[in-house]
Parts: C-alpha cells; structure tokens; sequence
C-alpha cells in the first residue's frame, strides 16, 4: 500500500488553508509517511522534524482512519491509534484527508 499516494488524493487544500505542521504516521516499525501541510499546501519527506507523530496498529488502520472507514475515537480507545502527546491535532489532520470532518483550528 501506498500511503502516502493515497493521501495525495484524499488531501483538500481548502481546508489546510491556515494549517501550519509537520506530521509523521508510523507503526511500532516503521514510518508509513512524514508530511508537512503550509498555506493550504502538502509537501512529502519535509526537511523539518514533526510537530507530532501518530502511531496506528498497522498501515491499513491509519488509512482507514484517515479514510473515514474506521472510527479515530474507537481506535484510541482500543489502542490502536496513539500520538506523542499532541491528539488534538489528530482533529487537525482528520479534517484535512475526510470529508466528513471539519478541519478544528490548530492548538
């Protein structure tokens, strides 16, 4: 699976407008994409580290939460999605790759 083709898709500039981040979704093993999202803009393998990393289960969870096929809140409740500390820009990142979500302003 290509993560990072299937984000480029699913990405909505319009919503990343006043969105300023790097992120990193990764397994327990690997990093699945590393991206950063600047005026409305998605750049692949950023030179800036991130502002925060997520962590899913497996490749297939992160794009079925990115998705909008799996539930973000039931997977974090079943240990299947973790952040290093900065969940609420799991909202953020939601809202940038489904339709079904607004994207919530950055903490």
């Amino acid at each position: 699976m290509d993560l990072s083709a299937e984000l480029a898709t699913r990405f909505d500039p319009d919503s990343a407008q006043d969105v300023d981040a790097v992120v990193a979704l990764a397994t327990d093993r690997k990093t699945l994409a590393t991206f950063s999202v600047h005026a409305g803009r998605l750049q692949f393998a950023p030179s800036s580290p991130p502002d925060v990393t997520f962590t899913f289960d497996s490749a297939e969870t992160a794009l079925g939460i990115l998705a909008g096929d799996e539930d973000p809140i039931s997977a974090f409740m079943a240990g299947r999605f973790r952040s290093d500390g900065h969940l609420p820009l799991a909202f953020v990142l939601l809202g940038l790759f489904r339709a079904d979500y607004e994207v919530a302003p950055p903490p």
